[in-house]
């Protein structure tokens, strides 16, 4: 599931206070980009100055109840020994499903007409993804950093000699750390795309490098529109063990990318 967009939520929602207007106790000023169509040559425009970088401001739910109203979701979440309620625009959700927020809106002792109910506490959330759907909800990293059970199962030959100066895949991965910190190029087809999230694009390729017969994935991060089935070279720099909050972690990932050229 993609991020859920409704900005709007934090100014429409169809809430009252019960004896006055709700107070407001955190206000998440940053919003996110709806994705845009996709185009190789143009750079997504990145929505608001807050980047999810901060892993602290990142949540990981897990929903208990669900409420669906006309316009809007309502979740009963858990997360440590805390039991509350978010809302975000409509979506599906289910029962025992993990979700990762950021920021949101705490307003206290809200009454929905609709349920005809009073909410103790509820965070009108607009930044939120379906665990599975984030861009690091792949398996474990093994020893060599790689990962590619979320990527489709693509046969890649790539020409990497038609690249001047890219490394293969196995290379990279297997040297990862002597590769840590630098700018690098690769050359592959994309076989996975996450547009708009965390401020950034992120895609998947593959160059045809196998490891215990299954390819070798490599994470890109990238600013630019990249159609899945692209056979591009990238440049960008190299990050290992990096930590995006919320228990995802990538072995090795390439950030910051641009595309050199098609292939």
């Amino acid at each position: 599931m993609r991020f859920v967009y409704g900005i709007a939520i934090l100014f429409s929602i169809n809430f009252y206070g019960c004896d006055s207007k709700p107070k407001v106790i955190v206000e998440d000023s940053s919003e996110v980009s709806k994705n845009t169509p996709v185009n190789p040559n143009q750079d997504a425009q990145p929505s608001g100055s807050g980047a999810m970088g901060a892993k602290m401001d990142v949540h990981q739910v897990k929903t208990l109840d669900v409420m669906q109203a006309e316009r809007y979701t309502y979740l009963q979440v858990s997360e440590g020994n805390r039991t509350f309620w978010i809302a975000a625009s409509k979506m599906e959700a289910k029962k025992g499903e993990v979700f990762l927020y950021r920021g949101g809106l705490l307003k206290t002792n809200f009454e929905s007409l609709e349920f005809n109910r009073t909410f103790d506490t509820l965070y009108l959330v607009s930044s939120i993804i379906n665990a599975e759907n984030h861009p690091g909800s792949q398996p474990s990293m093994s020893n060599n950093g790689s990962g590619s059970a979320n990527a489709s199962a693509v046969t890649t030959s790539i020409d990497i000699n038609a690249v001047k100066g890219a490394l293969k895949l196995s290379e990279l991965i297997k040297n990862k750390e002597k590769y840590a910190g630098q700018t690098v190029t690769v050359a592959g087809e994309c076989v996975k795309v996450n547009n708009g999230i965390m401020d950034r694009n992120w895609i998947h390729i593959h160059d045809g490098s196998e490891s215990d017969g299954k390819p070798l994935d490599l994470t890109i991060t990238t600013k630019q529109l990249i159609p899945l089935g692209s056979k591009i070279a990238l440049k960008g720099t190299i990050q290992i063990n990096k930590d995006f909050g919320a228990g995802y972690k990538y072995g090795v990932i390439m950030e910051d990318a641009t595309v050199l050229q098609g292939l």
